[in-house]
């Protein structure tokens, strides 16, 4: 991961990632837009090479592939969102947090990829019932808040859904978040 990319991430709370991961990333949006592309060639061949051969017409060809693009589109925006950083603020001492991580990391059953100052990657195994071959976690630390992502491994085979493994992976760990601030003001309360 570049370094230059932790602040990008930052500024636009998006997960950044390198041009095949983005593939791989958004392949499903690919894979539906196929037969729509191809129907739009026969337009180029029919009114401007002039040398359309098909059975079908190149409008019933575009309207038959029409469903594959309008479902492209929709995944197209799921697969974006799907990179849109979740954050939660604490006033956590970093140690506190990274605490905080790697308990949520044992009971996750995540394994670290880097860790740094700015940012933790870490990765999921596959899991047979899950029809996820593994997640990939990043946490971006930015002054008093966290940033939190889960996706479906960019590095694996690819995969549409994680069965809720996602959402499950960034809700606890801004869950333990949430009460070790809870916990933490309650302190500083009785001690006040």
């Amino acid at each position: 991961m570049k370094k230059e990319w932790i602040q990008l991430m930052i500024e636009n709370e998006t997960l950044k990632l390198k041009f095949t991961d983005l593939l791989i990333h958004y392949s499903i949006v690919i894979f539906l837009l196929l037969p729509f592309v191809l129907s739009l060639f026969s337009f180029v061949q029919k009114y401007i090479l002039h040398n359309y051969k098909g059975v079908r017409s190149p409008e019933e060809m575009f309207l038959a592939t029409l469903p594959f693009g309008i479902i492209a589109i929709a995944f197209y925006f799921i697969q974006r969102n799907k990179l849109k950083f979740k954050t939660v603020e604490t006033n956590l001492s970093k140690d506190k947090i990274k605490e905080i991580i790697e308990q949520t990391a044992e009971e996750l059953e995540w394994y670290p990829e880097i860790i740094n100052e700015r940012i933790i990657i870490a990765k999921t195994h596959p899991k047979w019932w899950t029809g996820s071959w593994g997640e990939q976690i990043t946490i971006v630390f930015d002054k008093s808040r966290l940033m939190i992502n889960s996706i479906c491994d960019p590095n694996k085979k690819t995969s549409v859904v994680s069965m809720g493994r996602n959402r499950k992976n960034v809700n606890t760990l801004i869950e333990n978040i949430k009460i070790a601030n809870l916990n933490s003001s309650l302190t500083q309360h009785y001690h006040t």
